[in-house]
């Protein structure tokens, strides 16, 4: 892949919880997709009950909008 992926191994869920995407109840991350520009700002955050829920077109686009 030609961009980083965060892995939140330890302290577990530690970054998952800075970003609001751990869920205390199970102990588990939410599926979800952030996208940070380069300047360490949060451009899109999205939660999905499911990884069929993602629409790869719309994450696309949103990476298209920090192009301009």
């Amino acid at each position: 892949m030609p961009y980083p992926i965060l892995a939140d191994f330890h302290p577990h869920g530690a970054i998952a919880k800075a970003y609001g995407l751990f869920n205390d109840a199970n102990g588990a991350f939410k599926r979800a997709v952030v996208i940070i520009d380069k300047k360490g700002i949060v451009r899109f955050k999205k939660t999905y009950t499911s990884a069929a829920d993602l629409k790869v077109p719309d994450i696309l686009a949103e990476l298209d909008k920090l192009k301009k």
